[in-house]
């Protein structure tokens, strides 16, 4: 059953939704100003494709609670609006997005980035060792800042990006991922706690129409809810230490510049581009709580991000998800960031509560994710051990070119 996605600001609208027979499920998110309040699930009744606008208001009003419904719908203010801020009081942002051979992908996002609705912010685009002059005439065409960065890896373009930014706020936004107007609005209100080290974001899906897509977001997606959360490392426990996937995703992030110099930036050994595959974004979370910052998970900072279309995408995406986890965990161990006997615990809770548990559900028929994608993140994990000797090799001798010394 694929899913048609919808976005609304309150107030609904009083028209019907007509949904395309290809599509079991309307998924709305509703909105007030740039804040998501809910995301409500609707079904076209049985012998009709139109969901008939009383049924909408209805089940959002479910989902809001009367309270809030009746408030909103009065005009009564109690959400943040980001309209009433004025421009003086949002000091300036650079966004930094990396990008290597996906001009398709880079075109949709630079253009939901050049409808941002802020008021002073500068876009630098890195492109990552693309093979091709495509990614580059995309850039070029958009007016946007142009940065060549030839080391591959995901985290020499984002350590690039911060060098070349000229602001002391830094957003990311991956290459596959849309902003909405509002997204900058929402790091910059979320950065007036000074002490807020970092910001990540909700990250939605841009689309749903592929059994892939689906089976992504069944598999726990990029969303971490809508509700704000704070991550105060002077407060946290070493398991949850243990646990930046739930601080937000490397997708929509945004830092402090000063912060990003004290934890010595990404690390250059781990993410796309590296035997390591990933967990570079996790990486940086996890160094910040335990450096004893604070990072807050703030919603209102909402992007969608476009999943792999294809199963072998897929595949590859939780495969490499099961190696970098485990090559993170390796690193923490050795840097003795939280105690190791924690991140034993905490990795034979991984093994055998997670994935182990899947393979085992999975073989009793008391899930359905399909069996080949369970074993790709345990085969990934198996693989962590040598793709940890390997990336920390790969990374010795690409700081030893040439071009690290040029900088």
């Amino acid at each position: 059953m694929l899913i048609k996605t919808w976005e609304v600001n309150l107030p609904l609208p009083e028209t019907d939704f007509y949904l395309d027979w290809r599509y079991g499920r309307l998924d709305v998110l509703v909105l007030a100003g740039d804040r998501p309040l809910a995301i409500v699930q609707l079904y076209p009744p049985a012998e009709s494709r139109v969901i008939p606008a009383a049924q909408i208001h209805r089940e959002v009003a479910r989902k809001l609670g009367w309270y809030a419904w009746e408030n909103t719908c009065l005009g009564q203010s109690w959400y943040v609006n980001g309209d009433a801020e004025s421009a003086a009081a949002l000091p300036p942002i650079s966004v930094v997005v990396c990008t290597r051979d996906r001009p398709v992908s880079l075109e949709v996002c630079l253009e939901s980035l050049a409808r941002l609705d802020y008021p002073d912010y500068e876009v630098v685009v890195v492109d990552n060792a693309s093979r091709g002059q495509a990614v580059r005439d995309v850039i070029l065409r958009s007016g946007f800042r142009y940065v060549r960065e030839e080391r591959a890896g995901l985290d020499w373009a984002r350590n690039r990006g911060a060098a070349e930014a000229r602001h002391d706020l830094i957003a990311y936004l991956d290459d596959d991922a849309c902003a909405s107007p509002g997204w900058l609005r929402a790091i910059s209100r979320a950065f007036t706690d000074p002490s807020v080290s970092a910001v990540t974001g909700l990250v939605l899906p841009a689309e749903l129409e592929t059994e892939p897509q689906m089976l992504f977001e069944e598999y726990g997606g990029m969303s971490k809810g809508i509700h704000p959360r704070i991550f105060d490392g002077r407060a946290l426990d070493p398991h949850s230490m243990l646990s930046p996937h739930n601080c937000g995703v490397g997708a929509n992030m945004a830092f402090r510049r000063e912060v990003l110099r004290r934890m010595d930036w990404f690390d250059t050994a781990l993410d796309v581009g590296t035997p390591s595959s990933g967990g570079g974004d996790l990486d940086i979370f996890h160094r910040i709580m335990a450096a004893g910052l604070m990072l807050r998970y703030e919603p209102s900072a909402w992007a969608r991000h476009r999943h792999r279309r294809d199963i072998e995408g897929l595949d590859r995406q939780i495969y490499n998800n099961g190696r970098s986890f485990g090559v993170l965990l390796l690193k923490i161990w050795k840097s003795r960031s939280v105690p190791r006997k924690a991140v034993l615990a905490y990795a034979r809770g991984w093994i055998t509560g997670w994935l182990l548990s899947r393979l085992v559900q999975r073989v009793r028929r008391k899930i359905e994710f399909p069996l080949g994608l369970i074993w790709a993140e345990i085969s990934g994990a198996l693989s962590a051990p040598w793709a940890w000797r390997a990336t920390l090799r790969s990374d010795r001798k690409l700081r030893a070119s040439p071009a690290a010394g040029a900088e």
